[in-house]
This record gives structure tokens, C-alpha cells and sequence, in this order.
């Protein structure tokens, strides 16, 4: 549209240089008016025919103007469109990032709380049974990719007797 608007203009100034140049002559009042153009054509136009196409020119120009502005308008809407749009996307994956951040923090925490819950546990156990010698626990062997319970001393327990805090094995 650019280009086109240009192009309009162009020939709307060539056309009014050739009216101004053409129309040099000293008796212009009724006769007919030759309008020479680049010293090969010569036109001949009474001047009603002369203002009509000074109003086609102007006109030309006008367009040609308008169509530039319409283009230009046109393209700085999309610039500032595209600006807008890649802003939010910019927006939207910071966000994005963020939220990811969070969730892997978050996890991290859990992590660390069941590793830190587990861990006080482990050391309940291992000082209730340091203080309480009648305390049995039973441990599972995973060697040989089976699962058993074992005793205390390290030898097969037997799965059918309870333990019990006070020592009794049934």
C-alpha cells in the first residue's frame, strides 16, 4: 500500500509539472492550451479541460497521501500488537517458571520434612531401645530378593509369635 500510495503521488506531481509547465504561455484566455511534455508530445486542452485535470491531480494526490497514512497506521497497529502480544508471553512464562519453582520447592520442602520426620523417628527407636532392653524390633532382610523378618540377634525370627513391649515372646 506503501508503494501504491507512492506510486499515486509520483504521478500526481509529474502531472501538475507538466500543467504549470505547459500552461506557461501568454495568451491562455480562450484558446487552447499545448501542453508539451519532454519535447516529444504535445497536448492540446481548452481550460476547462485543463482544470478538470488539475482536479484529477489533486485528487491523485490526495489519495495517494491518504493511502500512505492508512499503510503506515496499519503497520505501526501490528508493531505495537505483536510488542503487546510477545510481552504477555514473556508475562506468561515467568509465571509459568515461577509456579514451576514453587511446585519444585514445595517438593523439596515435603522431602526434607519426611527425611527430617523419618530421620527423628529412627533415633526415637534407637534410643528407646538403648533404654528399654526389653524392647524387640523386628527388621526386614531384603537380601536374596525376598522380604522376612528377622530377630533382633540377626537369625529368622518366627512370624507366627507377636513381640511385645514387656519382653514375653507367645
Amino acid at each position: 500500500m506503501v508503494i501504491l500510495g507512492l506510486i499515486l503521488v509520483l504521478v500526481a506531481v509529474a502531472l501538475g509539472a507538466a500543467l504549470l509547465v505547459g500552461t506557461q504561455a501568454p495568451d491562455v484566455a480562450g484558446q487552447d492550451v499545448d501542453i508539451k511534455l519532454f519535447e516529444a508530445v504535445t497536448i492540446s486542452l481548452d481550460p476547462l479541460t485543463l482544470v478538470i485535470a488539475g482536479m484529477l491531480t489533486m485528487l491523485l494526490l490526495w489519495l495517494g497521501l491518504v493511502l500512505i497514512k492508512w499503510a503506515l497506521t496499519r503497520k505501526a497497529k501490528q508493531r505495537r500488537l505483536r510488542k503487546e502480544q510477545e510481552l504477555q508471553a514473556r508475562e506468561r512464562l515467568a509465571q509459568q517458571e515461577a509456579a514451576h519453582r514453587e511446585e519444585v520447592a514445595r517438593r523439596d520442602r515435603e522431602l526434607e520434612d519426611q527425611r527430617t520426620s523419618t530421620e527423628i523417628a529412627r533415633e526415637r527407636a534407637e534410643a528407646a531401645e538403648r533404654h528399654d532392653p526389653t524392647l524387640q524390633t523386628q527388621r526386614i532382610d531384603t537380601r536374596d530378593g525376598e522380604t522376612r523378618p528377622i530377630g533382633r540377634e540377626g537369625g529368622p525370627a518366627d512370624a507366627t509369635r507377636p513381640i511385645r513391649r514387656d519382653g514375653d515372646l507367645r
